[in-house]
């Protein structure tokens, strides 16, 4: 499992949600206005889920035509243009999803989109703003992005910080306790990343997670530096035995030869 891989976009009906409110007017011909708008967005993200790009496109336009500050509808162009690989394109609409009072869901996605394009820094400040809304409920979620940001940005403590507070919120982020540990061994805290490890073995015992080759590879380096001897057994007997032709078990039979290990 890589730690630092690109983020998953989440599905279209959340966007939805967040994005696309409905406000009761005393004028019957702003409330059939607001319900067109709606309708025309629903639409779109409908094709857009069915891989109908250019229906999507058209149906959120026509939102567009009637009221060009509906942020939904920014929203699901953002999305659209992204797949089309549009990029100036996406990111114009992500922006107007935002000051368009899309909601905290927007800027979270927004921060996915520049996680996803490399451009890590922009994507550490967006998801800073998104964990600054304490009820957003995937608050946990987006600290745990924003130490993927941070480190790829190689502000290291600061992704330190940001899994910890992951964790504190959501103590089954499995890839948080990874991420902790993997960069706390970096820095030669080790009883700190054991401590995060043995948390990740905990929802491995627990079926919440599944160990890979990196992850028993991890482990087995801490469980060495810190002469667990009982878990390092364990580690390797595990590597050995389900990941014998990976490039983790090299490693270690590597590591092995070096370290004078039998």
């Amino acid at each position: 499992m890589n730690v630092t891989r690109a983020i998953a976009v989440v599905a279209c009906s959340l966007l939805l949600t967040a994005c696309v409110t409905t406000t009761e007017s005393p004028f019957p011909g702003k409330r059939d206005l607001d319900k067109a708008v709606e309708t025309y967005i629903q639409i779109g993200y409908a094709h857009f889920e069915n891989n109908n790009l250019f229906e999507a496109k058209r149906s959120l336009d026509q939102a567009l035509d009637i009221d060009d500050q509906a942020p939904g509808a920014h929203m699901g162009l953002a999305r659209v243009y992204e797949v089309e690989r549009e990029i100036e394109l996406a990111d114009h609409h992500f922006r107007r999803a935002i000051r368009y009072d899309g909601g905290t869901e927007a800027r979270f996605q927004y921060a996915v989109f520049l996680y996803n394009q490399g451009r890590y820094d922009d994507s550490r400040d967006e998801f800073e703003e998104v964990t600054e809304d304490t009820f957003y409920q995937r608050r946990a979620l987006s600290f745990e992005y924003l130490a993927l940001s941070s480190r790829r940005a190689g502000r290291i403590d600061e992704a330190i910080a940001a899994y910890e507070r992951a964790i504190v919120l959501d103590r089954l982020l499995e890839k948080s306790y990874v991420g902790l540990a993997d960069l706390q061994s970096q820095q030669e805290r080790m009883q700190e990343a054991l401590r995060a490890y043995q948390g990740y073995v905990s929802l491995v015992r627990a079926n919440r997670a599944d160990q890979s080759p990196f992850t028993l590879w991890l482990g087995i380096r801490i469980a060495h530096a810190m002469n667990h001897d009982d878990l390092y057994s364990s580690l390797t007997l595990q590597l050995r035995n389900r990941f014998a032709s990976s490039p983790e078990f090299r490693e270690f039979q590597n590591w092995k030869i070096e370290q004078g290990i039998s």
